[in-house]
């Protein structure tokens, strides 16, 4: 599955968590990105590289291998197949999965509101 990652989108949803006071997952957007770029290599080889063209913008390198390692290794979110090369495993699939089900609240809610502002 190859797919262009809508970042700005994705800031939007982080940003829209963060106000509920969820900073982990869904109000994360390095994990969001991360996630992202895993299922989109799904079922290949995920370069460091490829995750760094997302999340350059909002964190260096250093945050994004940590967290590689603290989370995404640990949780078992992935499987590290060489250097700097990741595998997304199906508890990653989950959690995108998830995600995907975040991003849709997010739309419809975003909608209702903007339906809610037009009525008399």
């Amino acid at each position: 599955m190859s797919e262009d990652i809508d970042v700005e989108l994705e800031q939007e949803v982080a940003v829209f968590y963060q106000s509920f006071g969820i900073n982990q997952g869904p109000g994360d957007i390095q994990y969001r990105l991360i996630l992202k770029v895993l299922e989109n290599k799904d079922p290949g080889i995920t370069e460091f590289s490829d995750i760094r063209k997302y999340t350059d913008q909002f964190a260096d390198r250093g945050s994004i291998g940590s967290k590689m390692k603290t989370v995404f290794q640990l949780e078992g979110l992935v499987k590290k197949v060489k250097r700097g090369g990741y595998v997304i495993t199906n508890k990653g699939l989950m959690a995108a999965s998830f995600l995907k089900n975040t991003t849709t609240f997010y739309k419809k809610t975003k909608k209702m509101g903007e339906i809610i502002e037009r009525m008399p």
